[in-house]
């Protein structure tokens, strides 16, 4: 009997050892719901891992995206060209930036990339 007492007090966690183990802690509060946006603001919109390191490819993912995004839902064909800030290629540009066409390469790269996760998402959330 004093060896099943004694293999029982050794396979119990003690106290202190309460939400230790393998993986997250066990009983730690969650994280408060952060967006990507809050998260980090050059990360692209909707479920994109995507960061950018400069203002031109982060204006034109999220220009990019948020057209898709209509086109997708409204049935639209996929065209990024056809939109006048694709052409433009220059929405937010300031001469701090440098160039204007190095800017309007940059835009027009992070526009088509963010013109496809938009309509991607808008064509999965038609109805």
């Amino acid at each position: 009997m004093a060896l099943t007492l004694a293999c029982a007090a050794v396979a119990t966690p003690l106290a202190s050892d309460a939400g230790q183990g393998r993986g997250r802690k066990r009983g730690a509060e969650e994280p408060t719901a952060i967006t990507r946006q809050q998260e980090n603001p050059t990360r692209g919109r909707g479920n994109s891992s995507r960061v950018y390191k400069d203002a031109a490819s982060l204006k034109g993912y999220e220009s990019g995206w948020d057209l898709g995004l209509v086109d997708g839902r409204d049935g639209q064909r996929y065209d990024p060209v056809r939109h006048r800030d694709y052409r433009d290629g220059d929405r937010g540009y300031a001469s701090s930036y440098g160039s204007r066409d190095g800017y309007q390469t940059k835009f027009r790269a992070g526009f088509r990339q963010g013109y496809e996760d938009g309509y991607r998402e808008g064509t999965r959330s038609r109805k």
